[in-house]
């Protein structure tokens, strides 16, 4: 995704998430960073929310 202004996040992850994002992507087919990006834009998306 092309953005004209570049931000950049550290998200750290426990053994047992990482474990769970890997379960999840096989279970549904697609690639783990595919489901990454999808868990961070529902993370974000939920934070601007709350900042309302």
């Amino acid at each position: 995704m092309a953005t004209d202004k570049f931000e950049h996040a550290t998200f750290y992850l426990t053994r047992n998430q990482v474990e769970d994002i890997k379960k999840l992507a096989r279970e549904e087919q697609i690639s783990r960073s595919a489901l990454v990006r999808m868990i961070i834009r529902e993370y974000l998306a939920r934070i601007k929310e709350g900042n309302k």
